[in-house]
């Protein structure tokens, strides 16, 4: 399930990285993202995610901050796909909670800003969930999460490939022992117009616990520059495995200001 965090982080690296942006520059973007998996289970579970999200960028440094509306249907996985301690798939009638989800921090700094002569983009970025959606109403762990990232691009001819390395710590809820994961993406963008590019981006992550499963989906994605200022994103993701969602889709409406 994603990311914006509710989409796939490879989808953030091509969008992000390949406009480098001007110092001293505030964006801010809303979105929602829709998803539907049975996680390995007998019952079907429904997210709606609705993250509003403010970023700050000043030469190599940036900023952001994602404060997210969840609303889960049967609950059986978080946002970022790990398993919600009181998810409960046997209940008979189909359980709904809302309400604040995890608020996320990420601070990011480009080793390689993409000015030089192979106009190569590389940001270590580092990232903090704080555990403000409600454990008791099965919107989250309860605990706060690290991770650390390298997000990558480089362009090649018309096409810009893009990928993520990372490592994330998970808190432990209480009853639970998570695994800290490895996870990745990897992906292709490319102009369809000057104000079109569209794309695919595959993403996976290790199982979070040892009866688990690893993440595994593949996401489609166009991009539409409404102005100097506005721009619309769409995209659509398919699951591979019992930790992503069988499908998912979302819209982002983004500013710089």
């Amino acid at each position: 399930m994603k990311k914006i965090e509710a989409l796939p982080v490879a989808l953030l690296a091509a969008l992000a990285l390949a406009l480098p942006a001007a110092a001293g520059e505030f964006g801010a973007s809303v979105g929602m993202d829709y998803s539907s998996g049975d996680y390995g289970t007998n019952e079907t579970s429904e997210t709606w995610y609705v993250p509003v999200v403010g970023k700050y960028e000043d030469g190599r440094l940036g900023l952001k901050l994602t404060v997210p509306y969840l609303r889960i249907t049967n609950p059986s996985v978080g946002p970022d796909g790990e398993p919600l301690p009181c998810g409960n798939a046997t209940v008979p009638s189909r359980k709904t909670e809302s309400g604040l989800g995890d608020v996320v921090g990420a601070a990011s700094y480009a080793l390689l800003d993409g000015t030089g002569g192979g106009a190569m983009l590389l940001d270590v970025v580092g990232k903090v969930k704080l555990p403000t959606a409600d454990e008791d109403e099965c919107l989250g762990t309860g605990k706060t999460d690290y991770a650390i990232q390298l997000d990558a691009a480089k362009a090649l001819g018309g096409v810009t490939a893009f990928g993520t390395l990372g490592w994330k710590k998970f808190g432990d809820p209480s009853g639970a022992s998570f695994r800290n994961p490895i996870y990745g993406s990897v992906g292709l963008a490319a102009k369809l117009a000057p104000a079109t590019t569209i794309g695919a981006a595959y993403d996976w992550r290790q199982k979070v616990t040892s009866r688990g499963d690893e993440i595994s989906e593949m996401a489609l994605f166009v991009s539409q520059t409404l102005d100097p200022s506005w721009k619309l994103q769409f995209y659509a993701v398919k699951g591979f495995s019992h930790a992503s969602p069988d499908w998912g889709s979302g819209l982002i409406f983004s500013r710089r200001y």
